[in-house]
């Protein structure tokens, strides 16, 4: 079936190529070469996500072997399938299956016998899926042929495979799949056939899609951990990257130190054996340049991979196979290596190197072939013990809780931003986590909690999920552990740099949500309900008065503001404490405006948003609020955070424009604007963008100087320029502001925290931080610290400069580290983290750290959504 790329995908969106699910013989199986016109891996040739899922439901409906299922909605609104493969006899019993994998993964109410029983009659689920980062392109085609390979192949090991093996095949990223095939495709040919793409090849997170696995921000992720976490309860966990680390051409665990600690050392023996697999198999058939124990650790818990899953029983594999451009080939010579790698001396993880030559999206592809049949082989071969020590992980866990602490965390009735806390508890309960409802009051060390509190306890079959979220982090310093990462005959001592972990060391979800959740020192006995939905205190207007009073502590009153703006209504912020029936109120207090909207379209709000809002004739001191005019810069350097504040306003409905470079530099900003937000990117990629020659001419260049100058006006004319980190190195030196970031230049082996949480003092009386506690906290990963110029006071004004006010700093005589690691925290305390400059008649905001961090730091939104109102 070799039909034109658009006619093909306009049937498969008709359903006319899905097959019917019915017997038939393995001979009429279609190859894909015979379906797509080329085999995957072929140079020159990308398939869309409609094309790659038209084949794999056709070939369903060939074969009794395999059926396609629908896991959920994607971000752009396709829908995300993924195939399920195995022998005939095992798809016919797959709710049995299904069934013995939930209940030997849940432990509880099962025997050791029963266990054992259990194990003897099922079969392992083999997860392996691919694609979420969308230009790492060979995984999705390896997964169109390792379907037909499993379905249509009759040797020996397929079919020993297939019969002890159920396989889970998910393509993880289908709108950026197509986004990268059509945007290639287009390009083959031409002088642009490798540029990047010039979005983000997913709609808010882009690369960082698989940072986002214990937060579940993306419908994505949310349907990936449902189908992991409460349906499918895979033995093993096969995630595939690319690109490896130059010049190996695959890399495989076991992976490098340190290690995340919250997992049963059975999980890091499963991991080893099955990288031993994989590798034996790779230098067996000749494909050499596998390499482990190096570059990428296991140790932040954001990934699809990695501690979330392997805190789930889960041993969870990953691999990252080499990548050139897309399916361009590409003739490596010695030349082009690392010195350390020329001279091909082998090692215990890198015992065949890679020699170099030409390498093909195809040799990616059969990499990745060699490597998932060698996870299957190794799973068919041990399938009673992965299937019974998943049991058996799942027993220890909640024995070894039930008798040592932490035994879990309350998160109180009584939270400042409710709905923040019953999303936490929900993105918990979607990864499976048991989440109980207090049924009466109860006393812990001295704590009064209400009936309608939250247990979330750690003696269950994903307990250590709960402790690694919710525990402060101790990052271990390496270099006190050489007898852990050096492998030599005798440990070297180290006292150089400190080695710097490849993501976020601190990540403590209660404190970056805001979220008010205490450790229990013991089990806690009380009536307790096991809960499906977490569900914050029902909202609504209430009373009367000439307004109605609701507080800015939840992020959810800024959506309120936003609906009730958007419908005409007239809402103020009180620039004053005041007191209502005995309640004080503080600054920043939101006031809507009686009559100003019907009550029953204002009570509907406060409904749905879940916000308390109480009737008032206190005449607060109050200034009225606008919907100000939002653009969000869009460089054709795509940025991930970016993405994520445009999550955050979507979720908050903030209506924003995306600011093109073309836009800027056409100047006129403030007649169209008040606030325009530079996301959390570096000055020279927002000015100079993509270097000529690089791309198609439509996407070449930045903002550029003119750009800048149109910007600098805008806020002279009056506008809101908000910059996030890394972007405010642009707004201080064009706006010649009296500030400097103390930490540029400094080297790592004297200030170093890679992604931590630390202290943060705000001024809670500043209009930026109303809302915000005095004594705070905020996510610090490359971010700044500020010093006012000697010729400028703080609060006052010189000559030639303008206004800098301190919203927040970092406290002076305070240890700062909260969870994850610091080192050097003299070189910060005391110093500024969040400035306003006054700037003609407009404004420059300068946050130091990102303020939206993946869209995780629930607790320091109001900061942004702040700066864009009070103006």
């Amino acid at each position: 079936m070799n039909l034109p790329r658009q006619l093909k995908r306009w049937l498969c969106a008709g359903g006319l190529l899905v097959g019917a699910y019915a017997p038939m013989a393995v001979a009429q199986v279609t190859p894909p070469e015979e379906y797509l016109g080329y085999k995957p891996g072929a140079d020159f040739h990308l398939a869309t996500y409609e094309e790659a899922m038209g084949y794999l439901e056709s070939l369903a409906g060939q074969t009794e072997r395999m059926q396609i299922f629908d896991a959920g909605p994607t971000s752009e609104a396709r829908r995300m399938k993924y195939a399920v493969i195995s022998s005939a006899e095992n798809m016919g019993n797959l709710d049995r299956h299904k069934e013995i994998t939930r209940r030997l993964s849940l432990a509880r109410g099962v025997s050791d016998d029963e266990a054992r029983q259990l194990a003897d009659e099922g079969r392992v689920v083999v997860w392996i899926s691919g694609g979420i980062h969308a230009t790492e392109v060979a995984p999705p085609m390896h997964h169109i042929q390792l379907a037909y390979d499993m379905v249509a192949g009759e040797d020996r090991k397929t079919r020993f495979i297939r019969d002890n093996v159920i396989l889970v095949l998910v393509l993880m990223n289908p709108d950026g799949m197509t986004m990268v095939a059509d945007w290639y495709m287009k390009n083959v040919g031409t002088a642009y056939e490798i540029s990047p793409l010039p979005v983000l090849y997913h709609k808010y997170a882009g690369h960082d899609n698989n940072r986002d696995s214990f937060m579940a921000n993306l419908v994505e992720t949310q349907n990936i951990n449902r189908l992991t976490s409460l349906e499918w309860f895979p033995e093993i966990f096969y995630e595939q990257h690319q690109t490896g680390p130059f010049p190996a051409r695959i890399w495989l665990p076991p992976g490098a130190e340190p290690v995340n600690p919250n997992k049963h050392p059975l999980i890091l023996r499963q991991k080893n054996l099955i990288g031993s697999a994989m590798g034996h198999a790779l230098d067996e058939a000749g494909q050499t340049g596998a390499i482990s124990r190096t570059t990428y650790d296991v140790y932040y818990p954001g990934y699809v991979d990695g501690p979330v899953v392997e805190t789930h029983n889960i041993p969870s594999i990953l691999t990252e196979t080499a990548l050139y451009r897309y399916a361009t080939p590409r003739f490596y010579t010695v030349n082009d290596f690392p010195e350390s790698f020329r001279d091909m001396t082998m090692g215990v993880f890198y015992p065949s190197p890679w020699e170099g030559g030409w390498w093909r999206l195809g040799d990616a592809v059969a990499y990745n072939l060699t490597a998932s049949k060698a996870v299957m082989d190794v799973a068919a071969k041990y399938r009673y013990e992965f299937l019974y020590n998943k049991y058996r992980i799942g027993k220890h866990v909640i024995e070894r809780f039930a008798e040592e602490p932490p035994y879990g965390w309350i998160v109180s009735a009584d939270q400042k931003a409710p709905n923040s806390a019953a999303l936490m508890l929900n993105r918990l309960i979607g990864n499976g986590v048991e989440v109980y409802t207090a049924d009466e009051a109860f006393v812990h060390n001295g704590v009064s909690y209400r009936a309608g509190s939250h247990i979330v306890p750690t003696s269950q079959p994903f307990g250590w999920f709960v402790k690694t979220i919710f525990e402060r982090q101790d990052y271990p310093d390496l270099r006190k552990y050489s007898h852990l990462w050096q492998g030599l005959a005798r440990p070297v001592r180290w006292d150089g740099v400190p080695f710097r972990p490849y993501d976020g060391v601190g990540w403590t979800l209660p404190i970056q949500m805001g979220v008010d959740a205490r450790e229990m020192s013991a089990p806690v006995e009380v009536s307790k309900t096991l809960i499906t939905e977490a569900v914050a205190p029902p909202g609504g207007a209430t009373g009367g008065g000439s307004d109605y009073v609701f507080a800015n502590t939840d992020n959810n009153s800024y959506a309120a503001v936003n609906r009730i703006l958007a419908a005409g209504g007239a809402v103020s912020v009180a620039r004053r404490e005041f007191t209502v029936g005995g309640t004080r109120y503080a600054k920043g207090t939101f006031l809507a405006r009686s009559g100003s909207i019907g009550s029953r379209a204002l009570n509907a709000i406060a409904s749905d948003t879940r916000i308390s809002m109480r009737g008032s004739s206190a005449g607060a001191d109050a200034a009225p609020l606008s919907q100000p005019r939002i653009a969000l810069y869009k460089s054709w350097v795509a940025n991930m955070d970016a993405g994520w504040i445009t999550l955050v306003f979507d979720r908050y409905d903030f209506p924003y424009h995306l600011l093109t470079d073309a836009e800027v530099k056409a100047g006129d900003l403030r007649e169209r604007f008040d606030i325009i937000v530079l996301p959390d990117q570096e000055a020279n990629s927002i000015v100079e963008g993509h270097r000529d020659g690089t791309m198609p001419p439509d996407y070449v260049g930045g903002m550029t100087r003119a750009g800048v100058d149109e910007v600098l006006k805008f806020v002279e004319e009056g506008g809101t320029l908000i910059c996030n980190n890394n972007s405010t190195d642009l707004a201080i030196e064009a706006f010649d502001l009296p500030v400097e970031n103390v930490l540029r230049g400094v080297p790592t082996d004297s200030f170093n925290s890679p992604g931590s949480i630390l202290r943060m003092n705000y001024d809670s009386d500043h209009p930026i931080a109303y809302g915000m506690p005095g004594e705070g906290m905020a996510f610090f990963s490359r971010a700044r610290a500020f010093e006012i110029h000697s010729d400028t006071t703080e609060n006052g004004a010189s000559n030639d400069n303008p206004i800098p006010t301190v919203v927040a700093r970092y406290p002076e005589n305070t240890p700062l580290l909260v969870s994850g690691w610091l080192i050097g925290e003299h070189l910060i305390q005391g110093r500024p983290a969040i400035l306003e400059a006054r700037y003609g008649e407009g404004r420059v905001v300068l946050f130091g750290f990102n303020v939206d961090n993946r869209a995780q730091a629930y607790s320091t939104f109001k900061l942004l959504f702040n700066a864009m109102y009070h103006r």
